[in-house]
């Protein structure tokens, strides 16, 4: 976050509402996302529904390529940074267990969603391997 936070300050103001307003419909998504693990309205896993939350970011990042610009110029690789940042604030501030990118929505519904993290949780189960020994 300290390397992301000071570009908002060199970009058009037009720009930082795009990239807050894309934050904002991820955190929608990621709450839909969370709503249907929790709740198993649809019949996807946990570990799929990992690869989809991981997935939606790097969609949004590739849309946002200069190639493709269906974002704007890099408005999308701005959002997906920041939310991943955030969530991984937030995840480290309430010490969540599972996937940093659902520590909004877990906040806002109060309870974890129990996605594993593509990243996180091989270390996590290599630690607490290392630790039993």
């Amino acid at each position: 976050m300290a390397y992301v936070t000071p570009v908002y300050f060199r970009i058009p103001l037009r720009t930082s509402l795009s990239v807050v307003l894309l934050i904002i419909g991820l955190i929608g998504v990621y709450s839909l996302i969370h709503v249907f693990i929790s709740r198993r309205i649809i019949g996807f896993g946990p570990r799929l529904g990992a690869f989809v939350a991981v997935g939606l970011l790097i969609v949004l990042c590739v849309l946002s390529w200069p190639a493709v610009a269906i974002l704007g110029r890099g408005e999308g690789e701005l959002a997906a940074v920041t939310f991943l940042g955030m969530s991984l604030l937030i995840a480290a501030w309430e010490a969540a267990p599972g996937c940093e990118l659902m520590a909004i929505p877990d906040l806002f519904f109060g309870k974890n969603a129990g996605m594993p993290c593509l990243i996180f949780s091989p270390l996590d189960w290599l630690e607490r391997k290392l630790r039993r020994k």
